[in-house]
């Protein structure tokens, strides 16, 4: 957002409406760099849209753990939380077939292994740790209502999903559980 503004005359007092405008433009810009947020719920468009490039480099380079360690790919579903997402239409929105398995889950039990610091961790995996707490953290704060839907047996794709406005928005991977 660009505000004009022209180079003040000395001793002069500004109006009252451009403080105002000040004070909405500082908020605006801290809502845009994650110190203050709206509601996901009245979300505006372009800043659904930010949400991919948020998750992108919050997973950038993280590898979700099994027995064939994945990447996160971030989505963003422009119009799809305007009806109820149940899991029929997750698995339509997802391209699996109407009766593949789907378990719904919690972010926090679905991150519970990654995101959890131990005492015998070297630092790597710490440093592991604290980029999955990030990516938990971009999910809790930027959409509304996060569930994991975990689609399919053996390879089991999962998406991290939750609502901002009128979008659904999240990030995907595969898990590989024999």
């Amino acid at each position: 957002m660009h505000i004009h503004s022209e180079t003040p005359v000395a001793g002069a007092r500004r109006p009252r409406i451009v403080g105002h405008l000040v004070v909405a433009s500082i908020m605006m810009t801290l809502a845009i760099q994650g110190s203050a947020h709206a509601s996901a719920d009245a979300a505006p468009a372009g800043r659904c849209a930010a949400v991919s490039t948020l998750l992108t480099k919050a997973s950038d380079g993280l590898l979700m753990p099994s027995e064939s360690d994945a990447p996160f790919t971030p989505f963003h579903w422009t119009g799809a939380a305007t009806r109820r997402l149940t899991i029929p239409r997750m698995l339509r929105l997802t391209g699996h077939a109407p009766d593949t398995p789907v378990e719904v889950v919690d972010l926090d039990w679905f991150f519970r292994n990654v995101a959890q610091h131990q005492p015998w961790h070297d630092p790597q995996q710490a440093a592991d740790v604290r980029r999955f707490q990030r990516l938990e953290r971009v999910l809790e704060q930027r959409l509304a209502d996060v569930r994991v839907y975990r689609i399919g047996t053996i390879r089991i794709d999962a998406y991290i999903v939750g609502r901002c406005g009128d979008d659904l928005a999240g990030a995907s991977t595969v898990l590989i559980e024999t």
